[in-house]
């Protein structure tokens, strides 16, 4: 089997790097950018890592999530966003307007019940709002017992139930 190229995009006051992307670069060859959300560029500053590393898969957790998701609609990179901020962002990061309206043709979100950050509730809902009357390929995968933060476990374990 060949090895996965995964882009991997941290949360908005998340570190790059980890024990996740350790992980992941044991599966595969990883991309795990040190990513300010705030900055001017962050459009192209994204996008030349999805030209340049090419990945197979955008992995991507809250604001990370939501960067997986424009991106892989973009681009028709599968994505697995975990409690990606669709919604209820602390703010904008400044993306073109256009870009918003893209949605992965390929999607695992992994939504954490007792998130109250992004919840899931809400995101179950925009989720429905956005996705329908559009082809997309998508699975949600409910955890009870996660919040905002993704526990080593939980993601080693979602990992391998998508891959």
């Amino acid at each position: 089997m060949k090895k996965q190229k995964v882009l991997y995009l941290h949360g908005l006051e998340s570190p790059q790097g980890g024990p996740k992307v350790d992980f992941l670069a044991k599966k595969g060859y990883v991309c795990a950018p040190d990513i300010d959300y705030t900055r001017s560029d962050i459009f192209t500053y994204l996008v030349s890592f999805v030209e340049e590393f090419e990945p197979d898969v955008i992995i991507g957790s809250s604001m990370g999530g939501y960067a997986a998701w424009i991106l892989g609609g973009l681009y028709d990179i599968p994505v697995v966003a975990f409690n990606p901020a669709l919604h209820s962002r602390t703010f904008e990061p400044k993306l073109p307007r256009f870009v918003k309206q893209h949605i992965p043709s390929k999607l695992h979100v992994v939504l954490g019940e007792k998130d109250t950050v992004i919840p899931h509730i809400q995101t179950l809902d925009y989720m429905k709002d956005w996705i329908k009357d559009r082809y997309v390929d998508y699975k949600v995968h409910s955890v009870k017992t996660m919040g905002h933060r993704v526990p080593l476990e939980e993601f080693i374990d979602i990992y391998n139930k998508i891959f």
